[in-house]
């Protein structure tokens, strides 16, 4: 598992997974310095972050459509993970705005870095929610559709 300083001098190098992490790592980096996430942690297709009571994981899907897209989902208190919800639900869902401020289509490098900073744009507005027992009652208002 790298730290945030080493992500952040990772800067712009290597293959496009290894940029969309060290991104991520940077612009998700106040989950860590002042939400108490742990990690970042790598997964096959991006980052997880651990929370008390909630992981937050980023992902950039490189198929055809390429997209960026960031699951949020609770953990009970003995580490079971929940089912989580995509972070443009919640964002909906908290009336902190549209869907259309947290876009997952990435088919350019620059796409791609853009959703990034939209993704955690949008969660740092969130986290004031989600850390607290609102945060539950909008993960359940999304789980219920």
């Amino acid at each position: 598992m790298l730290t945030i300083s080493e992500y952040r001098r990772m800067g712009n190098r290597g293959d496009l997974a290894e940029v969309f992490r060290s991104e991520v790592g940077i612009e998700f980096a106040f989950l860590v310095e002042d939400a108490g996430f742990s990690g970042p942690e790598q997964t096959d297709d991006g980052l997880l972050f651990h929370g008390v009571g909630l992981d937050v994981e980023v992902w950039f899907l490189d198929g055809h459509e390429p997209v960026v897209t960031t699951l949020v989902a609770p953990v009970s208190s003995d580490g079971v993970r929940a089912r989580g919800v995509w972070l443009d639900e919640l964002y909906v869902v908290s009336g902190c705005g549209s869907a259309q401020d947290v876009p997952g289509s990435a088919p350019t490098r620059r796409a791609m870095l853009k959703r990034v900073h939209q993704h955690a744009a949008a969660l740092r507005r969130l986290m004031p929610q989600l850390l607290t027992a609102e945060g539950s009652r909008l993960i359940a208002r999304c789980l219920q559709g």
